[in-house]
């Protein structure tokens, strides 16, 4: 095997990316491809670059992997996602993965539930709203449906009223505010039903 050529990362000066026989063969930390002696035009033997995958690989992707959770708490999905912007190829990535899972230290049920309940306290999110996100984080659908039955929601209708009557300045609604208010709770995630229940209280009082 022989390397090709040795290139800078556009996204990250401080790692270089390796090809061997013309192709991409991995990313790594520029100080540890000095360490490692890897300059193009060089034979590489088998030995090496198995040596350079289950430890300088294998060493510097679980580190960058473990800083970015240490801010706080990611999916499997995103910590894959990370990995992947720096280059590391799928099987040291599996690696990476397989052990923090092994330990826990990704945990997407915990995530979720972390993840519904400040949603749904912070930001006054309904359920449909805190599912499309966790989807798009890669949570499974059984996931957050557990996620969601373990979080301790409050009531729905006592959040759409309250976040109600925060907008609402006189009674009864028209039709053209109370379509702006159903929309407004529609995007925070609440359901259409639970909403055209609240909404219809203020209809119905004058």
């Amino acid at each position: 095997m022989k390397i090709t050529d040795i290139k800078p990362q556009a996204k990250n000066e401080n790692r270089v990316s390796i090809f061997i026989d013309g192709s991409f063969a991995f990313g790594m930390d520029k100080n540890d491809c000095a360490f490692m002696g890897l300059k193009a035009g060089d034979e590489i033997t088998r030995e090496k670059y198995d040596y350079i995958a289950d430890n300088v690989l294998y060493t510097s992707a679980y580190k960058k992997a473990d800083r970015y959770i240490g801010f706080k708490m990611r999916t499997e999905k995103e910590v894959r996602r990370k990995l992947r912007e720096e280059d590391f190829g799928e099987d040291i990535i599996e690696r990476v993965i397989a052990s923090m899972l092994k330990y826990k230290y990704i945990d997407d049920e915990s995530y979720a539930v972390m993840y519904a309940k400040d949603c749904a306290r912070l930001k006054k999110w309904g359920s449909e709203r805190i599912k499309a996100e966790l989807m798009k984080k890669g949570v499974g659908e059984a996931v957050i449906e557990r996620a969601l039955e373990g979080s301790d929601i409050e009531d729905t209708e006592e959040v759409i009223t309250r976040l109600i009557e925060k907008r609402i300045k006189t009674t009864p609604i028209d039709i053209k505010e109370k379509q702006r208010h159903f929309n407004f709770l529609l995007r925070r995630g609440f359901k259409s039903e639970d909403i055209k229940k609240v909404l219809s209280k203020y209809e119905q009082e004058n």
